[in-house]
C-alpha cells in the first residue's frame, strides 16, 4: 500500500520560531522552502525584523524511525502566520490537515497566553486532528509539565520540548505526528472494515 502524502500544519504565536522550524526541516530533509516573510513596522518589532503574511510552505521526505509502523512519507508543510490578524489564514490552512504543531517560547508569558488562544482556534477547527505543542525555552520540562499544558489548554502529553533550530528535535516532532496520524488512520480503516463485513 502506498503511504499518502501528509499535510502537517506548523502554527503557534508570533516569534515562537515557525519560519525557524520550517527551514530546519527543509535543510535537514533536502526540501525547498517558500516563504512571504515581510518586514515588521509595528510594536513586535523588538522582538524580530520580519513576519510571516500568508504561508511557510516546504515539501519533505520524512524517513521513519526503526519503531514506525510506517515507511518514508512525503509530508507537505505549511506554516501559519503567529499574529492574530492574519488568523483567517488559519482556518484554511488548516483544512484537510493530517496533523498540527503548535509552537510556543516557554520563555514568554505573552506566548504561552497567545498559543492557548491558537491552541483553542485549531481545536475548534479540527477537534479529531493529532496536535502537538513543541515547547523551546522550557527550563524546567519535568517540574512544569502540568502547569503549562493547564495555561494552554492542552493534555500534558501533547507537550514535546522542541528547539526549532535543531535538526534532531524537529525532525522528532514530525515522526510523533506522523505516528498519530497513522495510528488514527488505522482506527477508522478498522472500523470502516468492520462496518463493511
Amino acid at each position: 500500500m502506498t503511504t499518502p502524502v501528509r499535510k502537517i500544519v506548523v502554527t503557534g504565536p508570533f516569534g515562537a520560531g515557525k519560519t525557524t522550524f520550517a527551514a530546519t526541516v527543509t535543510a535537514g530533509l533536502d526540501g525547498t522552502l517558500t516563504t512571504t516573510e515581510t518586514g515588521v513596522s509595528d510594536e513586535t518589532a523588538a522582538l524580530k525584523t520580519s513576519t510571516t503574511v500568508a504561508l511557510d510552505h516546504t515539501s519533505v521526505v520524512v524517513p521513519p524511525a526503526p519503531t514506525s509502523a510506517w515507511g518514508a512519507t512525503r509530508v507537505t508543510l505549511f506554516g501559519t502566520p503567529g499574529q492574530e490578524r492574519f488568523a483567517f489564514t488559519w482556518e484554511v490552512l488548516a483544512q484537510n490537515m493530517d496533523g498540527y504543531v503548535v509552537l510556543v517560547d516557554a520563555s514568554r508569558p505573552e506566548s504561552i497566553a497567545q498559543a492557548a488562544g491558537i491552541v483553542a482556534a485549531f481545536a475548534r477547527t479540527a477537534p479529531a486532528c493529532p496536535r502537538l505543542v513543541a515547547v523551546s525555552r522550557w527550563a524546567d520540562p519535568a517540574g512544569t509539565r502540568a502547569h503549562l499544558a493547564q495555561l494552554l489548554g492542552t493534555s500534558p502529553t501533547a507537550l514535546v520540548p522542541c528547539d526549532p533550530r535543531d535538526p534532531d528535535q524537529s525532525l522528532a516532532v514530525l515522526r510523533l505526528l506522523l505516528d498519530a496520524a497513522h495510528t488514527l488512520e488505522s482506527r477508522r480503516r478498522a472500523v470502516t472494515d468492520g462496518v463493511n463485513a
